[in-house]
This record gives C-alpha cells, structure tokens and sequence, in this order.
C-alpha cells in the first residue's frame, strides 16, 4: 500500500512523443448528452390500423426514458424502441378511450411507464419528471434564458423533450403540435453561459440527414423574423413558418430532500498512439464498470464524421463493446487518439478499458494496448443530512502508462485522465485508488487534483492543480495496487466545519461496500 501525504511541484515534462507527433486530431465543437443517441421513429400501427399516428409525444418519451437506462435491448436505440411498443400497446387497448391518434403529453407516458410491469429497474432513480412552461394555451415559453438552460440540463445528469406549436398571429394562439427529443447543441461540452445559437434533436417524423437534426434558434425577441409569431419565446427553423417550444420536459434523478443528486458521474480518458506506419482503419475497445449503468457516453478525438456501433451487456448491462470504422478517413502513423467515456451511476466510480486495439486492412496486424483498471473509494459522512450546504466535488486524476521493455525515449505507450465525483455525504479530503491491469506495464507521474466545478472532456487534459504529485512507479497486474490519498486540512467541507471526526468513525463504510 502506498500513502500519498505530500505535495511539491514539478517541473512539466516534455515528452518526446508530443516533439515527435504532428496532431491530425479533429475536435469537434458541437456537444451531445448521447451520441449516437436514439431515434424512435413512428411505425404506426397495422391492428387496429391507425390512420394519423400523432404518437411523436410517446417516442419522445421513449427516447428519454432509453436513455435513463430503462428498457430491454442490446443498445439505445433497441431499448428505446422496446419502450415506444409498450407505449403503443397501452395506448391502444380496446379499454383505453385515448388513442395514439389523439396525441397526448410526454411527461404523462414517462410516468406511466416508470409505473408500469414494463418497468423491471425500479431502483433506477431516474423518476423525477418535470414541465416547464405551458400546455395550454399554446404560448411560447417565456424564459429568455431558455437555450442556455436547456443545454445545461442536458450537460448535467438530466434528459429533456421539446413540445413545439406554430404561431398564427390569428384569433387563436398557437397551431398544432409535436414532440422532439433534445439532444445537444454547438457549444462544446463546458457549462454554457449564453444561449447556443442551435439546438440538436431526434425527431420520430424527421430522418433528413441522418437521426439528428440540428436548427438554428431565433433571435428570443425577434422570432420567426418576417414570418407569424405569439411574442418573445425560442422559436427555430423546423420549416419557414417557425415553430416554437412552448414547454419543455425533463428527467431526472430523485434527489435528496435537501435537493442533492442521486447519480455520480465517473469518467475516463484513455490516450493512446498509433505506432504503426500502416494507417489504421479501426478502433475496437470494450470500456465497463461495476453496476449497472445508468447513462453513458464514449467518443474519440479523432473525427466527427463518424458514429461508434455500441452493443450494451446483457442482462446486467455494465460494459460497452464499441467499434469505430475509419476507413474513409484511417488514422496516419505516429498519431495519439483519446477515448473518453463518461458512465452516469447509482453510486459507483470505476472504470475498466480492455481489449483495445487498433486494427489495418491487413487484418493479420492488431496494435493492442494495456487492460486499465481503476477505481477511487470515498469514505462517507455520517449524518451528512444533517451538516449544512453539504455539496460534493470531483478528484481529478492523471498518469502514464509505461512498457519498461521498450528504450526510455518511447516507453510511454498510453496516457489517462479521470474524474472521480463524490457525493455531498461523501468526504473531499480521504479517497483511496485501485490500479491494476496488463502485467508487464507500469504506471508512472501519477497526480492528483481537485475541483469543485465539473470538467469538461478539453479541462482535464489541460488540468494542472495536482495536490499530490508523485514520480514512483507502480507495476501493473491482477493484484490491485493501493494508494491512500490523504488531505486532511487541505479541503475543509463543508467550509468552516471539522468534520474529520464523523468520517473516522465510519471509515469503513465506503460507498462501494
């Protein structure tokens, strides 16, 4: 066991690598909650046969629920429509007087499916459903904020519908309706502070492009310029006659009674190289945890042009087996590429990236890379219910991997990065971190930091206030290693208030026992 209680500086290092690589990587700009995401489209019904399918509202919610975790399938989008045919069967029960032909609300099917036999998860704590702005009379909704709260729910743990109308300017306000699912936007994944200028949706009636479709907002108090409009309110090009969202729906995790989440967000980024002077034409990894996953996405750097096929385990889905094809575009010698995966959980950090390895068109050559575990522990707080402004933070974490076989100028075969987040009952100050993985690698310039602000995927790469920073060297295998982290005084929480007292009298109930 290895216990890290202090702290100096250290000069960067310069790595020969980064001399040597010229960057081909493509970052892209645009930010989504789930990518590939799912997009439920509307089948219909052939008995009893259905003429006007306006069930938009129930595929909205079956993309949102999908994506919370609920519902059978080997993916997203199989789990989302799995929820969408439970839908549509209680909808059009002899017994049921509504009808998929008469429309109905989103939040009204999340909640009755969450209800339902249908639902099998009942400790998935996505469940709270809320509405903002109207139903009815179909106005606009009047936050002038709007765009940018949108993109922040999406950024956090949440998932959101739109309800749309088109404006009349006639002597009734607001013509027809429909229902999107959101998705993202084009400002990156960092914490928005304006209003993006688009929005990202999947849309049951829509398939121009692809499953997503992006459109540009109005101006909030200039909408639909030079066209109809029912005052101030987000309107966008769907079509000319801009429509408008007149509410908004999202899903959410139970909170506390103090309003604290019930998930914990865990990720990790693995930075690898390709060595070999053949371009490489895919990428194949699996990434897990040990829970079932509530949410979850994984991306690369390396282009935008292209989706990953995800297939989710079964029956306990806590790995994700992906495959990138690069054919169009293979990835040149000597080019780093990070894979990041963030899993939303019930209440669990771990992450574990195996059988990684980039494949060429012959497909006799594999260039693998090393099996990673990690995991970081916090210890609770007892009675932290009762401690006030309790919150939670994040730790921060980065090393290298190293083949001691290879000459010291390229041994350094992969970088990482992690987010560990714990809890507002959960300590700031003592964590302890598991590192184990493929034999014959060591993992070295281990550092250690921390924010109370989340990350973004580009802020942990740049990250540079490590609290610990530590130069030996630890060899991987089966055997975990173990690292205590102690900061002790360096992280008062909540401000002002010892509580070191609390965590030592259940220093052994981790939140993973």
């Amino acid at each position: 066991m290895y216990r890290l209680t202090h702290f100096f500086l250290s000069s960067k290092k310069l790595k020969l690598a980064l001399i040597l690589t010229v960057s081909f990587l493509i970052a892209s700009c645009s930010y989504m909650k789930m990518d590939p995401p799912s997009d439920t489209d509307k089948a219909g019904v052939a008995n009893p046969p259905i003429v006007n399918d306006n069930s938009c509202w129930m595929a909205t919610a079956a993309n949102m629920l999908a994506g919370a975790g609920y519902g059978n399938g080997a993916s997203l989008q199989a789990r989302a429509v799995d929820i969408y045919n439970d839908l549509v069967a209680w909808q059009t029960i002899p017994t049921n007087p509504t009808g998929i032909a008469n429309g109905g609300w989103t939040d009204t099917a999340i909640n009755w499916w969450i209800g339902s036999a249908n639902n099998i998860w009942l400790t998935n704590t996505y469940t709270d459903v809320t509405v903002y702005g109207h139903k009815s009379p179909k106005i606009p909704w009047a936050n002038a904020n709007g765009a940018q709260f949108i993109g922040n729910e999406l950024r956090s743990c949440q998932f959101l519908g739109l309800s749309i109308s088109w404006p009349t300017s006639g002597a009734s306000i607001g013509s027809g309706g429909h229902a999107i699912t959101g998705w993202g936007d084009h400002n990156g994944s960092g914490t928005l502070s304006v209003n993006p200028n688009r929005v990202r949706v999947s849309d049951s009636d829509t398939d121009a492009g692809g499953d997503v479709q992006s459109y540009a907002y109005d101006t909030y108090t200039n909408p639909n310029p030079g066209g109809a409009n029912e005052g101030n309110g987000w309107y966008f090009d769907y079509d000319a006659n801009h429509p408008y969202i007149k509410h908004i729906i999202t899903l959410c995790p139970t909170q506390t009674a103090a309003g604290q989440m019930t998930t914990q967000k865990v990720v990790g980024s693995y930075r690898i190289h390709q060595s070999n002077e053949i371009k490489a034409i895919d990428l194949h990894y699996d990434v897990s945890t040990d829970v079932n996953i509530l949410s979850y996405k994984t991306d690369i750097d390396w282009t935008s042009d292209v989706q990953p096929s995800i297939t989710e385990s079964s029956p306990t889905r806590n790995k994700l087996t992906v495959n990138w094809e690069f054919k169009e575009k293979p990835i040149p010698y000597c080019t780093w590429v990070t894979i990041t995966t963030e899993f939303i959980l019930p209440a669990w950090n771990a992450i574990k990236y195996n059988n990684v390895h980039f494949t060429y068109p012959d497909q006799s050559i594999i260039e693998k890379f090393p099996d990673l575990y990690w995991e970081l522990q916090t210890p609770k707080i007892k009675n932290a219910a009762e401690i006030q402004d309790v919150t939670g933070g994040y730790v921060i974490g980065a090393f290298d991997v190293v083949d001691p076989k290879l000459s010291s100028s390229n041994s350094i075969v992969a970088e990482y990065r992690f987010i560990h987040e714990y809890s507002y009952n959960q300590s700031p100050e003592e964590h302890t971190l598991y590192l184990s993985g493929a034999e014959d690698y060591v993992v070295t310039n281990l550092r250690l930091g921390h924010s109370y602000g989340y990350p973004s995927t580009k802020d942990i790469w740049q990250f540079e206030k490590w609290m610990t920073n530590e130069t030996g060297k630890y060899p991987l295998g089966k055997e975990k290693v173990v690292i205590e982290i102690d900061w002790k005084g360096r992280l008062p929480y909540p401000k002002g208030e010892d509580i070191q007292g609390r965590i030592r009298e259940i220093k052994s109930d981790s939140i993973n026992k």
